[in-house]
């Protein structure tokens, strides 16, 4: 009994043994590609590491290996995201890149697809600011003929900033002071972290389509460099150059320089000094008028005063019955030039109808009505034409005769032969 349990548990464990599946190398790679893809948590990863093994190739495409203390995993970052990257990484240096996990199937390799690159610690960031700035330079962006002047007496001024900052309430305080003529158009945005580049040339484009913005202050208070690398993104750059009105970087630093200031038309160190930078003082503007009308009232009144010292010296040259002389001279001076005027009128009246009586008698020699009063006569027919030859007409025609005084009417009776001089 013990031998035949036995023996049946041996066979129910052999058939339940699963049968045996083979795989190829590729099946395995694909379903561990699979997994990887379809799981959230790899297609939205950041990772901390140390570059290695850095190169690009013929094609434009990196690659590289992030490796820490004890691991490594290589990545790619391929040629349409590395033209876009503001900043690419550099052997031996520490980054965070962002990017999806991914499997290589001919090595047989997991890897990350990196389209996002940030350098850790002030010094890449240094590096990141000289590479773009080099690269917009090579491109022209902070050439001075791109650069707009600032209108002289602006009447709307747009300003891009926080809305909680200290900035734009410093911005309002001195135009308050400076320029109130001027008014103030506000578009909020973020002026640090990861939205700020975005939103602040989103706000750039927005301002530039209005049509009654004068000049554009973009800017915030000051920070560490961390604080503002918005206003060193390529597309707050790009937004900038791209603007139609004038554009006055503001961000709240003495000394150094960001991007947004080498490509804005004019750089102000703080957002206060931005609004010295595009209005007038209206202390100055007030004393320039009270100066100028100063100098008005001087001028008129020095002319005055020439003309009627010019008047009283004229009076004392010329005694009183010199004056009347010379009065009465230039009366004659009339006269005479008045005299010479009518001659010469006269005169052109009478050349003028000696030649309207020549042209006429001249006219009247060729007309026909001369020759009428000789003797001739004109025939025409009852159509008006003037009759040449009888062939014209027939007997028991009508016919007009025009003589120098008169007409007459006539009937064709006959015809008489032709002069012998027509035969």
């Amino acid at each position: 009994m013990a031998d035949s349990q036995w023996l049946m548990t041996n066979m129910q464990l052999e058939f339940s043994i699963p049968t045996k599946t083979v795989r190829s190398v590729s099946e395995i790679t694909n379903l561990l590609k699979k997994l990887i893809e379809q799981h959230p948590a790899f297609q939205n990863v950041w990772v901390q590491g140390q570059v290695s093994n850095y190169s690009r190739s013929g094609s434009g495409h990196i690659y590289f290996t992030l490796k820490d203390e004890q691991n490594q995993i290589n990545c790619v970052i391929w040629r349409s995201s590395a033209t876009r990257l503001r900043f690419l990484p550099k052997h031996g240096e520490e980054i965070l890149a962002h990017g999806k996990i991914g499997v290589y199937g001919p090595q047989g390799k997991y890897q990350i697809t990196v389209n996002q690159v940030e350098p850790i610690g002030i010094g890449a960031l240094q590096r990141a600011f000289e590479e773009l700035k080099q690269r917009l330079t090579d491109e022209g962006l902070f050439d001075n003929i791109y650069k707009k002047p600032l209108p002289k007496f602006p009447r709307k001024i747009g300003v891009v900033t926080s809305a909680t900052g200290a900035a734009f309430q410093d911005i309002c305080e001195q135009l308050r002071k400076r320029y109130p003529l001027a008014e103030v158009w506000l578009h909020p945005t973020l002026v640090q972290g990861d939205d700020a580049a975005q939103q602040i040339a989103a706000a750039i484009q927005v301002m530039n389509q209005r049509d009654d913005i004068d000049v554009l202050i973009v800017g915030r208070g000051g920070g560490s460099i961390e604080d503002l690398w918005a206003f060193n993104e390529e597309r707050v750059a790009r937004a900038i150059f791209d603007a139609r009105i004038p554009v006055v970087s503001a961000v709240g630093h003495e000394t150094d320089f960001t991007i947004a200031d080498w490509v804005a038309d004019h750089r102000a160190p703080t957002p206060s000094a931005a609004v010295e930078h595009i209005v007038p003082d209206q202390d100055e503007l007030f004393a320039r008028l009270d100066g100028l009308n100063t100098w008005l009232r001087t001028t008129i009144q020095n002319r005055l005063n020439g003309d009627e010292t010019r008047l009283q010296e004229l009076e004392t040259r010329l005694a009183p019955a010199q004056r009347k002389d010379t009065i009465n001279q230039l009366h004659q001076t009339v006269d005479n030039l008045d005299t010479a005027c009518r001659n010469a009128v006269k005169r052109n009246l009478t050349d003028s109808e000696n030649r309207l009586h020549a042209l006429a008698q001249h006219l009247n020699a060729l007309s026909p009505l001369a020759t009428l009063k000789r003797g001739y006569s004109i025939t025409r027919n009852t159509d008006g034409r003037v009759l040449t030859d009888v062939e014209q007409v027939s007997i028991g025609d009508k016919i007009e005769v025009q003589l120098s005084r008169g007409h007459l009417t006539c009937h064709i009776e006959e015809f008489l032969e032709k002069n012998n001089n027509n035969k």
